[in-house]
């Protein structure tokens, strides 16, 4: 006798209002928890995305950029640079600056005429090739 009585009062105390209700609230909070991770996931799923793609980009630009590492790495380029930024010259060079025309004779006009109609190979073969009277 003492069994059927426990069964019953576990099971009043199971199907009463008070515990319905705790019950509810519980799987409410449950369940709120779940769609906060499932939109953290989501949300940390479309970052790795966005930082993989800018992890392409940047190996891209560190393949382009060895390339041009490599292509400055040369003695060539040095020589270039170093002829056209810092004016230098090989041993036994000269520096030949030929006037735009009649009126302008300074080496400032001739260098920073960007207007002229002439290029540089026709001024040239002027120079040579027809004397001036």
């Amino acid at each position: 006798m003492h069994s059927p009585t426990k069964k019953r009062l576990i099971h009043r105390i199971l199907t009463s209002r008070g515990v319905l209700v705790v019950e509810v609230i519980l799987i409410a909070v449950i369940l709120v928890g779940i769609a906060k991770e499932v939109t953290r996931r989501v949300a940390l799923r479309r970052e790795i995305e966005a930082l993989e793609q800018q992890i392409a980009a940047l190996r891209a630009q560190n393949v382009s950029l060895g390339e041009y590492v490599a292509s400055i790495d040369t003695d060539s380029f040095r020589e270039r640079e170093a002829r056209k930024r810092l004016n230098l010259q090989l041993p036994g060079e000269t520096l030949l600056i030929l006037p735009e025309g009649e009126g302008s004779t300074t080496v400032a006009s001739a260098s920073t005429s960007s207007s002229a109609s002439t290029t540089n190979v026709q001024r040239w073969w002027r120079f040579f090739f027809q004397p001036q009277s």
